[in-house]
């Protein structure tokens, strides 16, 4: 930051939090630069909502005859008077140049002058600081109230400017306002005004724009922005040249500065920085969100990027308008959509004061709790740990070191971009919906061909939502089983069919062939396939040079497990209709909860985290989830994350999803549950389940979601948790070191090398399961077709073992279980026992360029998988069907 400012750019923070007030967060900030900060109805939402910050001091007025308004209000003044005043010395350091805190009028107001004139007025008298700035819309109605405001002496920041002409019209009016100031004999050397000119939106939009064009990404993607901004910064140079400003400035005035907002990047294929390294001139300000900071911080490139080439600016927005893109229109419906976002806002912040106040007043129980009973003082003291080290702060600054001493260990660095991607795709969600819109009137069903990250956040999303009325179903296929294969069409017209092909690597075995499989059956008609992968995969060259209808792009510091929030969530979401707008919010809001300053013992990621590492450490190393359920299949993609993520270098935790609640009496002391529960979904049984475990002496950890929405804040919450387990218990939490060893194997099997196992017989298969023992878990491997009835059948057997061997069972169908907790099978601790389910099919499907079918192909699979496992010394078995655990 004070490398910016020798530039002659200043960094202010595009957020404000009580939480940063009060634990010395910000001071630090401002010691190293920060120059000022701005607020808005959406933060407002975001941290009021997002965390226990307030909850004290609504509790003192929750009862009151207070509105929520007024009591929105009360907390926001006394947040920016705080502000205000830790900036007062930057304030006075810059002679009234920066150190400013922004206060928004309500965006209800955008259209009426003369209320926004009148609320800015109370506004600023009930902060009562000179270093404050009212901000307000720059819209048409709000051009009179910024010079009405300007002129009564307030400080003003202009929000929402997306173009040239309006640009110019605040600037124009900031003048007029010192000019009748100095007109009428009042100081003109403490009035302050900034324009805000919004850069990335702009993007998001004309972007959108220009996709829909179709033809293939247009050179103009990703540069109008910036060319934008670059004409602004000309004519504001401009400006500061003519003769009515010299004569301003000799009395004292200081210049409108240019403020660059929503500087964030919000398109996964642009660098993440990319409206900061391209925005660095003198007389600015850029106004960073924490994310774009911290990024900026870490890999940022500080030299000067203004002026620019004005001509060449003006050159890329003429071809624009040769596109048939008219930005005067792109203009308006950014200004539009800005203020109908920040009222929605407001509107939803209103929604949870009131939420809150009932809560408190009610005293309600928390959303999140725990009865630890024997390590209780454990997990305080891993806590308070964790909070001197700095663990949750390091984690959001892309500290390596949190998980491995040496900074250069592979897949940590690369792997963190989760932390922010659900800011990131909050700005597709516009652009998803259009998709959604344009693919629900050409197809009836989609069929996604993906494995592990690629698949399971969109199974859970399907299994929890279904399809909104008018949109495609969706089937998730992540099988290689031939009989699952061909069920993938569920007897649907094929024409009328849309293929997601899923692969991060853009290299995976399983959906390159599924891919093979159904181009053929669409005679290699590129309109029916999307593809979602990295950049520059084969995959994406592939979606390219066969003219797939559209490749989205994910960041490619994301792993698979961590991409449930990315276009490998969210693309299937938009499709069958789920609001991936509502998804992401909660998230964020979860991600406010876990903010970089709140104190560990607060964050309820770092919370859980740290009970399911103490857990483990205790003996208790196996997860074991009781889903409501509306929710039940959340256990598929939580499964992958922890065991992945867990179990390597002879660690792990296991993580136990779909399996029947029981009495106390059949499970170990090597347990912890996890309840999940969806309100009005509660039910006696489970209760009573529940509290049986606690009298028990079992750990038993509850949390509450209020709709199927929260599967958003889940899924971030889960996976922050996660990776705090992962450095308490000293492991990279984001390689996945064993996965390749069944890879090659079945390569080996395919070519022929050896023989296959042979299936055991029933007293072979007895003296197995008889070698199971306490402390032990028992992994049943299905490779049979995912259906309804083998789920039956399988759990049936499940619940049957677990309660007569009283050891923790778990199902995965091959060869997706490969792809999630097979990782923890070969890389965890040596305590499971593997009962392998094969069955030959009656017919196979060729795998068109392949020498072997899908039939081959998956019993390779097991094949390899078996033998990887008896590698490593794994008691692991193979029966033929499910006859043997029937009899």
């Amino acid at each position: 930051m004070q490398a910016l400012l020798d530039l002659g750019q200043s960094v202010w923070l595009d957020y404000l939090r009580r939480g940063m007030l009060q634990s010395g967060e910000l001071q630090r900030m401002i010691d190293d630069g920060l120059r000022g900060m701005t607020s808005n109805p959406t933060i407002f939402e975001h941290a009021i909502g997002g965390s226990t910050d307030y909850d004290h001091a609504l509790s003192r007025v929750a009862a009151s005859p207070r509105t929520d308004r007024e009591i929105f209000e009360l907390l926001a003044v006394e947040d920016v008077r705080t502000a205000a005043d830790a900036f007062h010395p930057v304030y006075d350091a810059s002679q009234g140049a920066d150190g400013f805190v922004s206060l928004e009028v309500s965006p209800t107001l955008a259209r009426d002058t003369a209320g926004t004139i009148g609320e800015a007025r109370r506004l600023w008298a009930a902060v009562d600081r000179p270093n404050v700035m009212i901000k307000v819309p720059g819209t048409r109605e709000g051009w009179p109230a910024i010079e009405r405001l300007l002129t009564d002496g307030i400080n003003v920041n202009i929000t929402l400017l997306f173009s040239l002409e309006h640009y110019r019209q605040v600037a124009e009016a900031y003048v007029r306002a010192l000019e009748a100031r100095r007109k009428a004999g009042q100081a003109i050397d403490r009035i302050a005004s900034v324009a805000s000119f919004f850069v990335s939106r702009v993007d998001a939009e004309v972007d959108r724009r220009l996709d829909a064009q179709g033809g293939g990404p247009s050179r103009l993607r990703g540069r109008i922005a910036i060319a934008n901004a670059q004409l602004a910064y000309a004519w504001f140079r401009e400006l500061l040249q003519g003769r009515q400003w010299r004569s301003l400035a000799a009395a004292g005035a200081k210049p409108q500065r240019l403020l660059w907002a929503s500087t964030g990047t919000k398109d996964p294929a642009y660098s993440d920085v990319l409206y900061v390294d391209s925005l660095i001139g003198a007389d600015t300000i850029n106004t960073l969100p924490p994310q774009t900071l911290q990024l900026f911080e870490d890999h940022g490139t500080v030299r000067e990027a203004l002026p620019g080439d004005a001509a060449d600016a003006q050159r890329v927005m003429d071809d624009l308008r040769a596109a048939a893109i008219d930005f005067g229109d792109v203009a308006r419906v950014l200004e539009g959509e800005g203020i109908e976002k920040f009222a929605h806002s407001f509107e939803t912040l209103l929604g949870v004061i009131a939420a809150k106040r009932k809560t408190l007043v009610a005293a309600a129980p928390p959303r999140h709790s725990a009865e630890l009973r024997a390590f209780d003082q454990a997990v305080a003291q891993r806590l308070a740990e964790l909070e001197d080290a700095d663990v949750p702060k390091r984690i959001w600054s892309r500290d390596p070191t949190v998980w491995k001493a040496d900074p250069a260990t592979p897949e940590i660095s690369d792997r963190l971009g989760w932390l922010n991607v659900g800011k990131m795709m909050a700005q597709q969600v516009k652009a998803l919906a259009a998709f959604a819109e344009e693919i629900r009137q050409k197809f009836d069903r989609v069929v996604l061909c993906g494995m592990g990250g690629s698949s399971l956040a969109p199974e859970v999303l399907w299994r929890t939502f279904g399809r909104k009325p008018g949109y495609p179903a969706l089937a998730v296929l992540d099988s290689t089983d031939p009989r699952a294969v061909i069920a993938a069409l569920g007897g649907e017209d094929i024409t009328r069919t849309l293929f997601l092909i899923s692969s991060k690597s853009g290299t995976t075995q399983e959906t390159d062939c599924l891919y093979r499989h159904f181009w053929e059956q669409t005679r290699g008609r590129g309109a029916q396939f999307v593809a979602i992968t990295d950049p520059d995969t084969p995959l994406a060259r592939l979606a390219g040079e066969r003219g797939f209808r559209r490749t989205f792009l994910n960041p490619t510091d994301i792993g698979g497990r961590y991409s449930a929030l990315s276009y490998f969530g969210l693309v299937p979401a938009a499709l069958i209709g789920i609001d991936a707008g509502q998804l992401l919010h909660r998230a964020h809001r979860m991600a406010e909860a876990c903010a970089a300053w709140v104190p560990a013992g607060q964050n309820p990621a770092a919370w859980l985290g740290a009970i399911l590492a103490e857990a483990a450490l205790a003996g208790r190393n196996k997860t074991t989830f009781v889903l409501s359920r509306g929710i039940g299949s959340f256990g598929l993609w939580v499964e992958q994350l922890i065991a992945e993520s867990t179990g390597k270098e002879g660690k792990g935790i296991l993580p136990v999803a779909a399996e029947p609640l029981g009495p106390p009496e059949v499970y170990g002391r090597d347990r912890v549950f996890v309840s999940l529960t969806l309100t009005g979904e509660e039910d006696d049984p489970t209760e009573a389940g529940l509290h049986a475990l606690m009298a028990a002496g079992h750990p038993v950890v509850r949390l509450s979601l209020e709709d199927r929405y929260d599967l958003g804040q889940e899924f971030f919450r889960w996976e922050f948790a996660t990776a705090v387990a992962g450095a308490i218990m000293g492991i990279n939490a984001f390689d996945q070191p064993n996965v390749a060893e069944s890879k090659q194997n079945t390569k080996d099997v395919l070519a022929g090398h050896q023989p296959p196992t042979a299936p055991v017989t029933a007293t072979e298969l007895d003296r197995f399961l008889t070698a199971v023992r306490p402390g032990d878990y028992l992994a049943f491997m299905a490779y049979l077709p995912p259906t309804p009835h083998n789920d039956r059948r399988l759990a049936a057997a499940r619940g049957k073992l677990r309660d007569r061997l009283k050891v923790a069972t778990t199902l995965g169908y091959g060869p997706r279980f490969l792809h999630s907790t097979g990782q923890l099978h070969k890389g965890g601790p040596p305590i499971g026992h593997f009962l392998q389910i094969t069955e030959r099919p009656d017919q196979d499907v060729p795998i068109p360029g392949m020498p072997y079918a899908f039939g081959q192909l998956e019993a390779a699979q097991a094949e390899g998988d078996l033998r990887a496992l008896r590698a490593r010394g794994r008691p692991a078995v193979r029966i033929d069907g499910l006859g043997l655990l029937e009899r």
